[in-house]
């Protein structure tokens, strides 16, 4: 039995599970009940088309267009993700330069103020316990 989840160990294992992948599960539930409809959808156009022409229905005939027309939606699928993926990128160095540049500003007034004070920021941003205690044996939290 499960110490962390003490019960029922199983189902909040699956709630967990879910919880982190349920995204991508319902996203290769779109991908394949889409894929489906497209296959569906393009078995009746095929047969349609060959009962048009008096030909007869061959699987392999229906196949090779099928993917034919597949992998033509994928390319051109991929294409536009690859162009915004670029278009994103170059954005991103104009979108946020002016917050770069306002970052570097205020880390540099910190910086001098922190030299004013008299504070090594370069150091550990976290006192370690024995200093803080020993810096301040007097105060209290």
């Amino acid at each position: 039995m499960n110490s962390k989840h003490p019960g029922h160990p199983e189902r909040k294992g699956i709630a967990e599970h879910v919880r982190r992948w349920g995204a991508v599960y319902l996203l290769l539930l779109l991908f394949v009940g889409s894929w489906a409809g497209q296959f569906l959808t393009q078995l009746a156009e095929f047969r349609s088309d060959q009962q048009l022409h008096g030909e007869p229905f061959v699987w392999s005939d229906y196949l090779v267009d099928f993917f034919a027309s597949t992998f033509e939606n994928w390319q051109s699928e991929w294409l536009q993700l690859i162009f915004q993926a670029i278009l994103l990128l170059g954005a991103k160095h104009w979108i946020f330069r002016v917050d770069a540049e306002d970052m570097e500003r205020l880390e540099r007034k910190v910086d001098s103020i922190a030299e004013r004070v008299g504070v090594d920021i370069d150091s550990s941003a976290e006192p370690e316990p024995e200093r803080a205690e020993s810096s301040s044996p007097g105060a209290a939290s």
